[in-house]
């Protein structure tokens, strides 16, 4: 009696996925999608939109690039705090702004802060002992407040900072 069941089972599951994919295609009687959004930047931008954790897992950016500013940095917690930007076209060239919504990840035990300065940073980013990248992130921020640290910013699937990238505006 089980096989009938799974067998009825199966067979709305695939009548209702058809019904979606085609609402979701555009298929007959489907509203026309929205036109896909431009970028008027030359450089690369995060989504206009917030970002959502992904479905499910409670994760905000797993195995995400992201163009960000730093705002603070917990030893404590060893979270990061941030927001996501993205590229504004102004009469007078390109403007940075923070997508509205405060994010927090952690730093990986291992992640990387590198100088948009192919001589590095121009400051001591660590101490002489025990150097970790909460305290390299916290000297970079130090240097960069109150305005806080525009960065490109490499997530891992586990959600945790594994680069930071400082950038140049």
């Amino acid at each position: 009696m089980r096989a009938g069941r799974f067998r009825t089972a199966l067979a709305a599951a695939s009548v209702s996925a058809a019904v979606l994919t085609t609402a979701c295609t555009g298929g007959p009687g489907a509203p026309p999608a929205p036109p896909a959004p431009v970028s008027t930047s030359a450089a690369p931008t995060a989504t206009a939109a917030p970002v959502v954790a992904a479905a499910g897992t409670g994760l905000k950016f797993p195995g995400k690039s992201l163009d960000v500013r730093f705002t603070a940095y917990d030893f404590t917690t060893n979270f990061a705090s941030f927001y996501v930007t993205r590229t504004e076209p102004t009469g007078g060239g390109p403007h940075v702004a923070d997508v509205p919504g405060l994010h927090r990840l952690p730093l990986a035990p291992a992640a990387r802060i590198t100088s948009s300065d192919p001589g590095g940073f121009p400051f001591e980013t660590c101490p002489p002992q025990n150097c970790t990248p909460g305290h390299e992130l916290e000297a970079v921020l130090g240097h960069h407040a109150p305005g806080g640290l525009f960065a490109r910013m490499d997530v891992d699937v586990s959600d945790q900072i594994t680069a930071i990238a400082e950038s140049a505006y």
